[in-house]
């Protein structure tokens, strides 16, 4: 997905703490699922105000990108705000593994560039593999039919 970029170029967006999405005590790490990235809204519940990074319980988990992004740059000058397309993301979420959108800016082009939005499931073993955002109401339906095996996986 390419879109348009203000300002000049930055990198991926990442989140620092993790804000818990489930009930009950803060679990560990190896319990829980991270997602990270410019998020409106998990399972329909607004966390746009809760910052960039959230834990959630292994299971399937839709989120929906940020109508904008930023960055401003502490080093120098200079950041960037950008204009997202509206996408949805059906995650099967696996405990200790981390969901990121990551938000890639194309720093030739001057002021004005392209931007390209990519979803990753990265486990914690190093290994990743690419995630597509919902084509149709049937892939968020079938992520809803998924259920993780023993031990979150």
């Amino acid at each position: 997905m390419l879109g348009a970029l203000l300002l000049t170029a930055g990198c991926i967006v990442r989140g620092g703490d993790a804000h818990p999405l489930y009930p009950g005590a803060e679990r560990p790490r190896t319990e829980v699922a991270r997602l990270v990235g410019p998020i409106a809204t998990v399972d329909g519940q607004d966390v746009s105000k809760l910052g960039k990074a959230f834990a959630l319980l292994p299971g399937c988990h839709v989120a929906k990108l940020a109508a904008k992004t930023g960055q401003i740059n502490t080093v120098g000058s200079g950041g960037y705000v950008a204009n997202l397309p509206p996408a949805i993301y059906p995650f099967r979420m696996q405990a200790g593994h981390t969901y990121e959108i990551e938000v890639v800016l194309d720093s030739t082009t001057g002021p004005i560039g392209q931007m390209t939005i990519r979803a990753w499931d990265r486990d914690g073993m190093g290994g990743s593999s690419e995630v597509s955002p919902a084509a149709t109401s049937a892939d968020i339906d079938d992520c809803a039919k998924w259920t993780p095996g023993p031990g979150g996986a």
